[in-house]
């Protein structure tokens, strides 16, 4: 697995490339490469690389991964939480105005807000405990993805 491939070069995509059309090799070679593409362009040499890649007959699968919606979201958190979701659907809202749903950083959130005991566990109370308007004030890193 090769993640963040949009920060590769021309001879890096090359060398991928090579390796994966290679017909002289073993044929049970297993890639799996991510890239955010909502940091390329169409001129980008990662979409040279997967052309070049179809043009050898090299077999792809393209998945396009999307954060979670607000209501999946408010199913993982409600889960998690052992709670039903109309009792944290608050918590789930704002989690999802501060990550746009992208699970990586939902789950950090989620651990920096138990981290900071903005989130925590009640044993009086046996149940999960936040305070709304303290969460919306956190702020979070600018690096989250839309």
């Amino acid at each position: 697995f090769l993640d963040d491939l949009q920060w590769c070069g021309t001879t890096s995509l090359e060398l991928i490339r090579a390796i994966l059309s290679d017909t002289r090799g073993s044929n049970c070679f297993f890639f799996v490469g991510s890239y955010r593409d909502n940091e390329v362009n169409q001129e980008h040499p990662i979409f040279t690389m997967m052309s070049n890649l179809d043009s050898s007959g090299v077999p792809m699968t393209r998945l396009n991964l999307e954060g979670l919606t607000p209501v999946d979201l408010n199913t993982m958190v409600s889960d998690a939480m052992c709670m039903f979701p109309r009792i944290c659907e608050s918590l789930s809202d704002i989690v999802f105005q501060k990550t746009k749903g992208n699970p990586f950083f939902v789950l950090e959130f989620l651990r920096s807000l138990v981290e900071s005991r903005l989130l925590k566990y009640s044993l009086r109370e046996k149940s999960w405990i936040w305070d709304d308007d303290k969460i919306s004030s956190e702020i979070i890193t600018d690096n989250v993805l839309c």
